[in-house]
């Protein structure tokens, strides 16, 4: 869906919408892999490990996104409206997927009719 929604801004709105709708939906696939690898190291990780040291990290991401989203659009010349659409249209579009496939497992599950 970012691809598609990066060519079509900048067919529509130039090559600088273009490529912030491309740069906003990078952005949100890198911190959703490190969000993956965060919750990994809570779920999957020996205890000894520090709590304090996962939760940082967990914020600091948080903290990084904000921060990625004005660099590009404060130094890089980005436009700000297709950063942040290319942000959520990742975003939505992992949760429109989360969706699909709990109600297709529900049809497919023979005790939910």
């Amino acid at each position: 869906m970012v691809i598609a929604g990066s060519i079509l801004a900048w067919l529509i709105f130039g090559a600088r919408d273009g490529v912030s709708f491309c740069a906003g939906g990078l952005l949100a696939a890198v911190s959703m892999a490190w969000l993956r690898h965060t919750v990994s190291v809570i779920v999957f990780a020996d205890r000894r490990r520090s709590a304090t040291r996962v939760v940082g990290g967990f914020v600091l991401r948080l903290l990084l996104i904000p921060l990625c989203l004005y660099v590009m659009i404060r130094f890089l010349f980005m436009g700000i409206i297709a950063a942040v659409a290319g942000f959520a249209v990742f975003n939505c579009s992992i949760f429109v997927e989360g969706l699909r496939e709990a109600f297709k497992s529900s049809r497919d599950d023979p005790g939910t009719k």
